[in-house]
């Protein structure tokens, strides 16, 4: 790990198959479809490696479905809160599936898509969720995701052939379970008119605590009931615990508390932390004072809030230390950004008995294309 130019995002591969391989026991035991969700992983490079277990992807955008269209070969599923004119018509190329968020924008371009011969659905808002942060629960008070039931009627279902939701963050089979009954007892009349439903993501189907059987009695009553075909939409569970992001130690100063300063920033290359906010793992570092050497872990940009942390270490660090943060692969490569002109991470892959292999790194021209 010495010799790795930092900072640097490494990818494992073995551990994405073997992430896949749980999803492959799901798909045994039910007849889902899974999407992978380009929203938390959207590489070009390292996403068609293991593409190909995948009924499909689940954009968020144009560029998103250009992605999946030209580089994945694959069937797209495409929704955003909304569409713009300007880019429907290509949306529309590049989507098998369109699903509109508002019985406006359905009204706007369901026409389109009939020209376009694309499967039209909308996105419902179940008014139920038990993602306790407000920020990241699309069906908190005055949410801008998905129509309700009261504003739904028969006549949307002569035009659509399926329903999309998302309900769900980091969550388990019981959260899917209390979820699909509300959608059964509120959505109950329009199910039986439609040809697909979109469960989502969400759904740390990887997880050791998560319950497979669980979920595979919930999906396979669904089935059973209104056979229509089921689609799943995960990212992060498809990279949980593959990334790696691995910064060095360029300072270190004193006030107050040791702190050292890294290549590396929160702000710029690992968001949530200031966002979300979240504590994230590090290699071999422990809570403050739990052992001899505690230090502020600092980025190296002029925001003050610029911080991953405080940690402790068995060790005291030394500039040139490297530091590993772990679960990094979603949602953080696709946020990184470059405010004070700070360098975007590159990024490597990893297998098993191979050396960490470099795929891409950026430059002063990528600063320049986004200014």
């Amino acid at each position: 790990m010495d010799y790795l130019e930092t900072p640097c995002h490494i990818i494992d591969l073995d551990k994405i198959k073997n992430n896949i391989s749980i999803l492959s026991l799901l798909k045994k035991k039910t007849n889902i479809k899974i999407l992978f969700a380009l929203k938390g992983f959207s590489n070009d490079k390292i996403v068609p490696m293991f593409i190909d277990f995948f009924d499909g992807v689940s954009a968020s955008s144009l560029w998103e479905a250009q992605l999946a269209h030209d580089l994945l070969k694959k069937p797209v599923h495409t929704y955003s809160p909304a569409y713009k004119r300007n880019d429907i018509n290509q949306i529309i190329d590049y989507s098998d599936y369109l699903i509109f968020n508002s019985l406006n924008q359905f009204s706007l371009f369901s026409q389109d898509c009939i020209l376009g011969h694309v499967k039209q659905g909308i996105r419902i808002n179940p008014e139920y969720s038990e993602v306790e942060k407000y920020a990241i629960n699309p069906c908190h008070p005055f949410s801008r995701f998905g129509i309700k039931a009261d504003d739904l009627n028969d006549s949307i279902f002569k035009k659509i052939s399926g329903i999309h939701f998302h309900t769900m963050c980091e969550q388990f089979s019981d959260t899917l379970r209390r979820t699909i009954d509300v959608i059964d007892s509120n959505f109950n009349q329009y199910l039986h008119k439609i040809d697909w439903i979109n469960l989502g993501g969400g759904q740390l189907f990887t997880d050791s605590s998560y319950s497979l059987d669980e979920a595979v009695n919930c999906i396979n009553s669904l089935h059973k009931k209104y056979e229509f075909d089921i689609f799943v939409e995960p990212c992060e569970t498809v990279v949980l615990n593959t990334g790696y992001f691995v910064a060095s130690v360029i300072d270190i100063i004193h006030n107050g508390i040791d702190i050292a300063i890294l290549d590396a920033s929160a702000i710029c290359h690992l968001p949530d932390i200031i966002h979300s906010p979240y504590r994230c793992n590090i290699v071999n570092a422990y809570l403050p004072n739990e052992k001899n050497f505690t230090y502020r872990l600092a980025g190296s940009t002029c925001y003050a809030g610029d911080i991953f942390g405080d940690y402790s270490f068995n060790q005291p660090l030394d500039i040139g230390s490297k530091i590993i943060f772990m679960d990094t692969a979603p949602y953080t490569m696709v946020k990184s950004n470059q405010f004070n002109g700070i360098k975007l991470p590159s990024y490597a892959i990893y297998e098993k008995d191979m050396p960490i292999k470099v795929i891409k790194q950026y430059n002063y021209d990528t600063f320049l294309s986004m200014l």
